[in-house]
């Protein structure tokens, strides 16, 4: 076991968890680059990564608040995950696949850990909390007649919609983090002397099959839950709608390589690629039937 690295990375992560600890905003600044000394250490020497991952665990338990144990337990995890799936050569877009799942599970139930111990408001007192400060605002306007009530119905339900696509954005988040953090990450492991993939050209990503099959038992399961179930319907929600932008991604790569195999005009690439983003629930059909028929191979040259 290589001790002084396994001391320099542990006193690594307890600066990031002191910090996270202080100042929580950091966090948009840090996170792309945490992947890397647990990714590291993990592919030098697994019984330190392992050791430094039980002293950095244990010291933040005793030291530091809910949300900096958060962070740490995360980027261990996450840099537990990308070691293997480097140790197993898998490919780059298979690591951000992966760590876009990871992410958004582990961001989710974070939050729904949370909510459950009254540590943090759900999502429905949030969005009371903005109509209630709205209805406040508008009560004299609405007694002069300077507003109506379809104009107060009409932000009400645009409300109750983004409040329904907080876990989407989530998701997007957590794509977003996976892919920057890759991107940075990677060629620095490269310069450490460790072998890391390259991306492959986006008409070439292939989403496992897995997931397909995770998402079909995720809206079966869903089928036969109640409102009452909110703990297992949220799981399941949250779960459907990471597996949604992953099989999204399969889509947009099977239009990809339509547009490559076929050449078509750049003004037309740019549509297709627009309306993929309108119509996503067709991107992610279209990701479905290249997953089930592998429609890539169907296509003529």
């Amino acid at each position: 076991m290589d001790l002084i690295k396994t001391i320099v990375i542990s006193a690594i992560m307890l600066l990031v968890g002191l910090l996270m600890d202080l100042l929580p905003g950091l966090i948009l600044i840090l996170a792309p680059f945490l992947l890397l000394p647990a990714v590291y250490l993990f592919c030098k020497d697994k019984r330190g990564f392992y050791l430094m991952s039980g002293i950095v665990i244990t010291i933040s338990l005793i030291a530091f608040d809910l949300f900096a144990l958060q962070v740490i337990i995360g980027t261990l995890l996450a840099g537990y995950l990308i070691g293997r799936l480097l140790e197993a050569r898998a490919s780059k877009e298979y690591m951000l696949f992966a760590l876009t799942t990871f992410l958004s599970l582990y961001s989710l139930a974070s939050i729904i850990f949370m909510q459950l111990m009254d540590l943090m408001p759900t999502t429905k007192e949030w969005f009371s909390n903005i109509k209630d400060s709205y209805m406040t605002m508008v009560e004299a306007e609405l007694g002069k007649d300077n507003i109506s009530r379809e104009n107060i119905q009409l932000f009400n339900t645009a409300l109750d919609q983004l409040q329904l696509q907080v876990p989407g954005v989530i998701v997007l988040l957590a794509f977003l983090l996976s892919l920057i953090s890759l991107l940075i990450v990677m060629p620095l492991l490269r310069n450490l002397k460790i072998a890391v993939p390259e991306f492959r050209p986006l008409y070439f990503w292939r989403v496992p099959k897995t997931a397909l099959y995770i998402y079909v038992i995720a809206v079966l399961i869903k089928l036969f839950l109640s409102p009452e179930d909110v703990v297992l319907l949220g799981i399941v929600t949250n779960l459907q709608y990471v597996l949604e932008w992953i099989i999204f991604i399969q889509g947009i790569s099977l239009i990809s390589f339509f547009i490559k195999v076929k050449r078509t005009p750049v003004i037309i690439n740019i549509l297709m690629f627009i309306f993929a983003f309108i119509m996503a629930p067709v991107t992610q059909l279209l990701g479905m039937l290249d997953l089930i028929i592998n429609v890539k191979a169907r296509i003529k040259l």
